[in-house]
């Protein structure tokens, strides 16, 4: 148990490390979320299931959406991430 933990925290790590590297930032977002949702894992496995499910929910949904929404008015204005 122990030892997935530690495994889940290092993928974490390091996909959190490559959320900095993306040249998308469609990309980075989706990193994100699968981060927050190891996360959510991470919890789940410490038997915190109420912070796990509030990760999965305000963490991984709420947050991820919200940043969809922001790069979708971004674009809307006239953002091109080309530049």
């Amino acid at each position: 148990m122990e030892a997935a933990i530690i495994v889940l925290g290092l993928i974490m790590l390091a996909g959190a490390i490559s959320v900095l590297f993306q040249k998308s930032l469609k990309n980075a977002i989706i990193t994100f979320g699968i981060v927050s949702l190891i996360s959510a894992l991470m919890f789940t496995l410490m038997k915190a299931y109420d912070v796990a499910i509030t990760e999965a929910s305000i963490g991984a949904l709420l947050t991820i959406a919200l940043f969809f929404w922001a790069l979708k008015r971004l674009e809307e204005d006239g953002y091109n991430e080309k530049k």
